[in-house]
């Protein structure tokens, strides 16, 4: 049975998640999200299972000590089987794409359906732990920069001594995870305990998110297959978020975001509107780009709400080291600085392009300085209804590689063709911008060999993507 809103709120009303005989499996543990739920889940008591298609470093758990990853508590499986599904898990949880029709997870799943197992999604579970008693859930949602926000309200909140649960879509370098149960969570009907959660739209996920603190970084086209409306879609989903806050709670909004600051006359709750015109007062980043400053003063405003002093929102933002695959220096060989970033859609990739020069202008200048761009496109149908966009967003590059698209399975139509990055080479080729398409995109040790072509001293190369491209930059380094 898969649970809808009401079922598992009564279903789970009758459990502690803090019992250690709780027993979960997940579908599709190897992701940033759900492996970061169980390790949540495991570090309040509860008893582990999880699948993936592919192989993944246990690494990605991050657990602080080797105890916490014991078979008894938790265990993992390569692929999908419906001889996963046991008569004595209390639950099965997954991701949306988990219960797609083209899911390779449907024998599973349609296996716990059979024994009676419930099928929970991520977000109910995830809210499930935000609304226990004493929590104060902090949700980063909007289309762009979540992470990075999530992240420095994360280190703030730790640099103040509140020691945070989190559950983020990136490692926060600052911490050294980008998921951890707080020291308070058990207790947090008597000691507050804040729950900071990156709330992703996609498929309205963040509407079963119940936070009493709510950022809203941007709204803009995307992820346009589960919104077919289009901006009209998209502005409802996020009027509804909004109207869900408490009376007592806070939104945090940025005022130059036209699509955005209509919605914000539903809200109940406080609002407070930031600027790139205005940023925080003091800060002086180490991570490079204006939409960091603004995603700075997002985390500022909140922490300001909250009662945090200045003087320790300058300190941990000024201190604060980045996340994985968010403008993440990978490293330098013969003078060659390789960054990567998870920037796939079009304005992420402006601006990091922005943030990649403003980069370059700070180092000692060398005869033939580059910026080098390698990107992976990520799914046809976004490639496809953002064309025009992606054609753009390139200019001022010096050399842009153009990998195959990743195709994404079940959320693609027909018609889709990896190859279709070649017709954005074409267009990208026409505006003036030196590009290459590569049509071998699991070959990231070619593509390596052709960066060491053409790549000198002095040169900055940024791989774009939100999969695996970064490999690419390991592979140069090698």
């Amino acid at each position: 049975m898969l649970l809808t809103d009401p079922a598992l709120k009564s279903y789970l009303a009758k459990r502690n998640l803090n019992n250690n005989n709780m027993k979960y499996h997940l579908i599709g543990i190897g992701g940033v999200g759900m492996s970061g739920l169980a390790k949540l889940l495991i570090e309040s008591g509860n008893e582990i299972t999880g699948c993936d298609l592919k192989k993944f470093p246990i690494s990605n758990f991050q657990f602080p000590n080797k105890s916490q990853i014991s078979k008894s508590k938790f265990q993992i499986y390569i692929g999908h089987s419906p001889n996963h599904i046991t008569k004595d898990l209390d639950g099965v949880i997954v991701t949306v794409a988990a219960l797609h029709k083209s899911s390779p997870a449907k024998e599973e799943i349609e296996t716990a359906k059979k024994m009676g197992v419930p099928i929970i999604r991520m977000r109910q579970m995830v809210n499930k732990l935000m609304s226990k008693p004493g929590i104060v859930g902090i949700a980063v949602s909007g289309m762009h920069g979540k992470t990075t926000t999530s992240s420095m309200i994360a280190t703030i909140l730790e640099k103040a001594g509140f020691d945070p649960t989190i559950l983020i879509g990136g490692e926060v370098r600052n911490i050294g995870t980008s998921a951890k149960l707080g020291s308070h969570f058990a207790k947090a009907s008597r000691d507050k305990q804040y729950f900071i959660h990156e709330a992703c739209e996609y498929e309205r996920q963040f509407l079963d998110i119940r936070p009493k603190i709510a950022v809203i970084t941007n709204i803009e086209e995307e992820h346009l297959d589960t919104y077919p409306g289009g901006m009209k879609d998209i502005k409802q989903a996020f009027k509804k978020f909004i109207k869900s806050l408490p009376k007592d709670g806070l939104l945090v909004v940025w005022q130059e975001d036209k699509n955005l600051m209509p919605l914000t006359k539903a809200a109940k709750c406080k609002v407070k509107r930031v600027s790139l015109n205005k940023p925080w007062p003091g800060l002086k980043l180490k991570i490079p780009g204006r939409h960091v400053l603004l995603d700075a003063t997002f985390a500022a405003r909140v922490a300001h709400e909250i009662g945090i002093p200045s003087k320790v929102i300058q300190e941990a933002l000024n201190s604060y080291k980045g996340a994985k695959r968010r403008f993440e220096i990978k490293g330098t060989k013969n003078g060659v600085t390789i960054v990567d970033d998870y920037g796939h859609h079009p304005t992420e990739i402006k601006a990091t392009i922005e943030a990649a020069k403003e980069y370059l202008n700070q180092k000692p200048k060398t005869k033939n300085q580059k910026l080098i761009v390698v990107f992976q496109p990520h799914q046809y149908l976004r490639t496809k209804m953002l064309f025009k966009d992606f054609v753009t967003a390139f200019d001022g590059v010096d050399k842009l590689l153009i990998t195959d698209i990743y195709l994404i399975s079940g959320r693609e139509p027909k018609e889709a063709r990896a190859d279709f990055s070649k017709d954005l080479a074409e267009a990208i080729k026409k505006r003036g911008v030196d590009v290459e398409y590569i049509s071998n995109s699991d070959n990231y040790c070619a593509i390596a060999k052709r960066l060491k072509a053409i790549a000198e001293f002095g040169d900055l190369v940024l791989t774009l993507g939100a999969t695996d491209i970064y490999k690419v930059g390991e592979q140069f380094l090698i």
